[in-house]
């Protein structure tokens, strides 16, 4: 008699603790918490997408209106941009508290994962010395089959968070990386729409003008001097005495070093006459409808004409220094 009070009592006490469990589960880490916590994640990621394409589709609007920048804090005099930014940053702070919740509420399941299984293994262990078993004693059951179906919630409780994958976890927990990131990417998107500043603005199409001439004149000043060093009349006959030899040699080298310098200016001028020559054929529209549009095109073709004159000059020392140290 009192071997079977001792099981029975302490299966009640067991049964008093899975009752307690089950309340304390249903209080803190609820089954099915964590799904909807994931659900409304998704749904939650689909509405800060749809935010996020009206952040960017504010950009190139204020644009529009007249506003310029760089960063985001440029756009904020716009108020359109500025109502999309602040919708777009709710959406990814709920975000960032539903992954909270989510992780409090995996810990919180954890926690008493471990602590009922420990409770549970233990009952399970005094019930076999006790010669007890569920299949044939249906207190027992009763009891085991409460306590599985806890652990199994508080399993799939605890896992719940590690389900997560990190973009998931991580949707927009650096706001500032994200936000930059929208902002450069809508500005990227539209520039192919903007004219460079080098047209687009009168002094700086000042600089530019000031700029290819003075690479010109360099260019022309380099390759004039690599033009007298290898003359066509110094090579026509070549000295047979070494100090006379030596010094033909001497004016081909250094009229390589001029080619080297006018070469650095040439290549400055030649990406300058690249950027505009690539900005009239994508921008053609745009600068026959800009009011400067005549001044535009005088650029255009002033540093056009002066790439190909230096160019031109270039190529021609270029020839007659190597057909000067083909002779020596």
């Amino acid at each position: 008699m009192p071997n079977i009070e001792s099981w029975e009592l302490k299966a009640k006490v067991f049964e008093k603790k899975c009752i307690a469990m089950e309340k304390e589960v249903a209080r803190v880490c609820p089954p099915g918490k964590g799904a909807a916590l994931k659900s409304k994640m998704k749904a939650n990621r689909k509405t800060a997408y749809d935010l996020e394409d009206k952040l960017s589709d504010s950009i190139p609007a204020a644009i529009k209106k007249g506003v310029t920048g760089k960063t985001w804090k440029d756009f904020l005099s716009d108020n359109d941009f500025k109502k999309a930014l602040a919708g777009w940053e709710a959406s990814l702070g709920e975000q960032q508290a539903l992954v909270t919740s989510l992780d409090e509420h995996s810990a919180h399941a954890k926690k008493r994962f471990q602590d009922f299984k420990r409770t549970h293994d233990e009952f399970e262990k005094e019930m076999k010395k006790a010669g007890q078993t569920a299949r044939s004693n249906k207190t027992l059951r009763k009891c085991t089959d409460k306590a599985t179906a806890i652990l199994a919630d508080l399993a799939t409780s605890k896992d719940a968070f590690g389900t997560l994958q990190a973009k998931e976890a991580f949707f927009g927990a650096n706001l500032k990386k994200s936000r930059d990131a929208v902002v450069t990417k809508a500005l990227k998107a539209v520039k192919g729409d903007e004219l460079p500043d080098m047209l687009l603005e009168n002094p700086k199409r000042q600089q530019v003008d000031n700029k290819t001439k003075r690479l010109a004149r360099n260019v022309e000043k380099c390759t004039k001097q690599a033009r007298l060093l290898c003359a066509t009349q110094k090579f026509e006959t070549i000295p047979s005495d070494v100090p006379g030899k030596k010094q033909l040699e001497k004016d081909v080298q250094s009229a390589k070093s001029w080619l080297k310098k006018a070469s650095v200016h040439l290549k400055t001028l030649e990406s300058l006459n690249k950027d505009l020559q690539t900005a009239q054929k994508k921008q053609a529209k745009l600068i026959a409808a800009h009011d400067d549009q005549s001044k535009m095109k005088s650029l255009i073709k002033s540093v056009a004409d002066q790439h190909k004159a230096a160019e031109d000059a270039y190529n021609e020392a270029e020839d007659l220094v190597d057909e000067a140290d083909s002779k020596l």
